[in-house]
């Protein structure tokens, strides 16, 4: 098993649960954090805080990418695998995956590769690396159908997650409870990486500061490590904000709309309701050489509906205006704020329908193991 950053080792989690319970007789080794240790993975390196996005996010972590690379395939000589399933991390996977399948050992990769909204010039390289790849998106699937790379689709696995986890109705009522006279009540979720944060959340604090009136602000940690950094960038915005953790959900719950890094937060908006503006903000020579390569959206909602019925931008400068004035058009007019509403409403009714997305990747991996 291989899972970086914190969604993708959830999933990874969430997975191995459900392989343990068609399965009695597995023994779990790899890469991922502590979700996937409580599950029974023997770790062979932590890597659930080395996921980047980006060029020169890859660039500065290919020392600590090496180095995990190495340990796996020193561990694969000693304990070879009968199967590996990658989640997410599509980076590292793809050249870890290559490495595996040159040893003989199949690989299932959980969470497509975008490649399709990268341009098709990575279609040999998944070839390369995946013996299977599993879909969240059902559209994904024929672009590896096309290409002949076997691929099923499995639906999304966040919403999995969300469905088996119980919110603090305490908590949301505590936050909804912060709102004052007719100030809106502004989520932030700047992500989980203290790289996304040093970079996102400048943005959002600025354009939170553009609203009229100045809404008040509750920020979500995803994990106390990065109280520190959000509470020194919030003190220096000097906006009227709360910091709460692990409380991405209740947040989305309580909230008249939300700033949120792209990414997976982006789909819990989608779950819970909660109208949004996502906003991804990388260095210069980033956007310079991956937005010629982006073809269709960067927020995930939008991927899913083929259309945007959430306001996205890719940003370098950490002002702030088009996402403030997204914003104020989603808190002033009722019928945009409908729209994305009922179009989060269909999503969710979509996706939740059918098997869960762990029982289909099971399905997958077992064939594989069973081979």
């Amino acid at each position: 098993m291989s899972a970086g950053e914190p969604s993708g080792v959830n999933i990874a989690a969430t997975l191995m649960r459900t392989l343990k319970t068609r399965h009695g007789d597995l023994e779990f080794a790899g890469l991922g954090g502590e979700p996937m240790i409580a599950e029974g993975l023997r770790q062979i390196d932590d890597t659930s805080e080395t996921a980047t996005m980006w060029l020169w996010g890859n660039l500065k972590r290919l020392p600590a990418h090496y180095r995990a690379l190495q340990r796996c395939m020193a561990d694969w000589e000693a304990h070879p695998p009968a199967v590996m399933t990658t989640v997410d991390y599509q980076a590292f996977h793809l050249y870890m995956g290559t490495r595996a399948k040159k040893r003989g050992i199949p690989v299932v990769h959980y969470v497509s590769s975008q490649f399709w909204a990268r341009r098709y010039y990575t279609l040999e390289t998944i070839r390369r690396a995946y013996s299977h790849v599993l879909c969240i998106h059902e559209f994904e699937k024929q672009y590896y159908d096309a290409a002949g790379i076997p691929a099923s689709f499995v639906g999304h696995p966040l919403f999995e997650r969300l469905q088996a986890r119980s919110l603090d109705d305490e908590l949301v009522q505590r936050i909804k409870g912060l709102k004052q006279g007719d100030r809106p009540l502004l989520g932030i979720l700047p992500g989980s990486r203290g790289s996304e944060i040093k970079y996102a959340l400048p943005v959002m604090l600025n354009a939170a500061k553009r609203l009229q009136p100045t809404p008040r602000v509750v920020v979500s940690a995803a994990h106390p490590r990065s109280r520190e950094l959000i509470a020194a960038m919030v003190k220096e915005s000097g906006l009227d904000a709360e910091i709460i953790e692990f409380a991405s959900g209740e947040i989305l719950s309580a909230v008249d709309l939300a700033f949120i890094t792209s990414g997976s937060a982006s789909m819990e908006a989608v779950y819970y309701g909660c109208p949004a503006v996502v906003l991804y903000r990388c260095s210069p020579l980033s956007y310079f050489f991956a937005h010629p390569m982006v073809m269709s959206y960067i927020a995930q909602p939008n991927l899913v509906a083929g259309r945007e019925i959430v306001p996205e931008f890719l940003l370098t400068s950490k002002q702030g205006r088009e996402v403030s004035a997204a914003a104020q058009e989603l808190l002033g007019d009722p019928t945009a704020r409908e729209a994305q509403i009922v179009a989060f409403r269909e999503m969710r009714e979509l996706l939740l329908s059918g098997r869960k997305p762990s029982e289909r990747a099971a399905d997958v991996v077992l064939e594989y193991l069973d081979r």
